[in-house]
């Protein structure tokens, strides 16, 4: 049934050997939120999920199963969606609009194909 799971909660609290009880007062839920993340009933929120990748040293997207790769890193060491999320938050305290943000990475990517065919 482990594959019918929308996230690889209960693999990587199994894999680290935490009772779901200890994960769930590291997390400050209740142990049936939990048990519910682990069954795919629930989703954990956007605060848990970044809990759970801190803890389980992974991805978000492996850790919600949308890939296989357990830890894409930056050339920092972040994982790169939490560096991808960090910025976001740091626009976002900045008063930089999600729209805003998109319309700057827009133009570096169309920088970036100006460069390239310049270059080519």
């Amino acid at each position: 049934m482990d594959g019918d799971f929308l996230n690889r909660i209960k693999e990587l609290r199994e894999e680290k050997k935490v009772l779901q009880a200890e994960l769930a007062a590291r997390l400050e839920v209740s142990q049936a939120t939990l048990s519910n993340w682990e069954r795919g009933v629930h989703n954990p929120d956007r605060e848990n999920i970044t809990k759970l990748v801190e803890i389980f040293g992974c991805s978000i997207d492996y850790l919600l199963k949308h890939s296989d790769v357990r830890l894409a890193v930056t050339e920092e060491g972040l994982p790169m969606d939490q560096a991808y999320y960090r910025i976001a938050q740091e626009a976002k305290e900045n008063g930089i609009s999600p729209q805003a943000l998109q319309a700057m990475i827009d133009f570096l990517v169309e920088s970036k194909q100006r460069d390239d065919d310049f270059n080519a």
